[in-house]
């Protein structure tokens, strides 16, 4: 089972390595006042996202821990544009804090983030929604993006 590292903590291991990164590794880029309003909507729409994704598997009352079997699919909300809002939220978030902090070398964790959610979790929750959901999720999967 591949709950060694649930997303949030990933998410939050990230953020702590762009800023140790920033604190103490080489120097950062001068961001203007119109990158950092960029940075601060990035991670707007990267809280957003998940909440309202979080929201819509309550008011489902459908499980929304990602090592635990899927009892039901959700299509609505900000699930009819990807298949995936809580991972690309956090996504958003990695890069919102990178701009925020000005610092180029924050990239390798917003690539570390991307690479792990999408050639690890995804892969893992996709395979059992198939395996519950069959046919229903291979037509969900074709007609909605993984991302956007």
């Amino acid at each position: 089972m591949r709950k060694i590292l649930v997303p949030p903590l990933m998410l939050i291991l990230c953020i702590i390595g762009m800023i140790l990164l920033h604190r103490y590794g080489s120097p950062t880029i001068v961001v203007t006042e119109g990158a950092r309003m960029v940075g601060f909507l990035l991670l707007a729409l990267g809280v957003i996202l998940p909440a309202w994704g979080a929201y819509i598997f309550r008011r489902r009352e459908t499980n929304i821990i990602p090592y635990k079997s899927p009892d039901k699919m959700v299509m609505e909300g900000p699930f009819r544009f990807s298949r995936n809002p809580m991972y690309l939220g956090m996504l958003l978030v990695t890069m919102g804090v990178a701009v925020r902090l000005g610092s180029l070398e924050s990239l390798i964790f917003v690539a570390l983030f991307f690479a792990v959610a999408n050639w690890w979790y995804i892969p893992f929750e996709e395979m059992k929604m198939e395996a519950v959901f069959g046919e229903a999720f291979d037509d969900y999967k074709s007609s909605v993006r993984r991302w956007l």
